[in-house]
C-alpha cells in the first residue's frame, strides 16, 4: 500500500509540472504579440529638412522579447524591403528611417511578430 500512494503522489506531481508549463505556454501564445509593437516619431534634423520626423520602432512589452519583421511602404506602394528586429523590453527605441522621402510618404508595416523563445 505505501508504495502504491508514492507512485500516485509522484503522478499527481508530474501532472502538476505539465500543467503549470502548460498554463505558462498557453498565457504567453495567448497575447498577441503585435499589440506589444510600437511606433513612435521624433524631429530629426534630417528629416525636418525633408518636411518629415524619424519612425521608431519598440516593445511595449514588460518583460518579454518580440521578433518582428516589417514592410516598407513607400508612396502607399509596398517596395519589397523587408527588415527584421529583436525588440528587448527595455531597450532604447530603433530608428526605422524619415516619414518623408523624395517628397513622397514612407512608412513600415509589421509584416509579422512572434515571441522569443527563451
Amino acid at each position: 500500500m505505501y508504495c502504491k500512494s508514492n507512485f500516485f503522489i509522484s503522478d499527481l506531481l508530474k501532472l502538476t509540472f505539465f500543467f503549470a508549463v502548460f498554463l505558462t505556454n498557453s498565457v504567453l501564445s495567448g497575447e498577441n504579440p503585435s499589440k506589444f509593437v510600437k511606433f513612435t516619431t521624433d524631429f530629426d534634423a534630417k528629416c525636418v529638412t525633408r518636411g518629415g520626423v524619424m519612425i521608431y520602432i519598440s516593445n511595449s512589452h514588460p518583460k518579454n522579447t518580440l521578433k518582428v519583421t516589417l514592410e516598407r511602404w513607400f508612396m502607399d506602394y509596398r517596395t519589397g524591403d523587408r527588415s527584421r528586429s529583436i525588440l528587448t523590453p527595455s531597450s532604447e527605441p530603433e530608428a526605422l528611417g524619415c516619414s518623408k522621402v523624395s517628397n513622397g510618404k514612407q512608412e513600415w508595416r509589421v509584416k509579422k511578430s512572434e515571441w522569443v523563445k527563451k
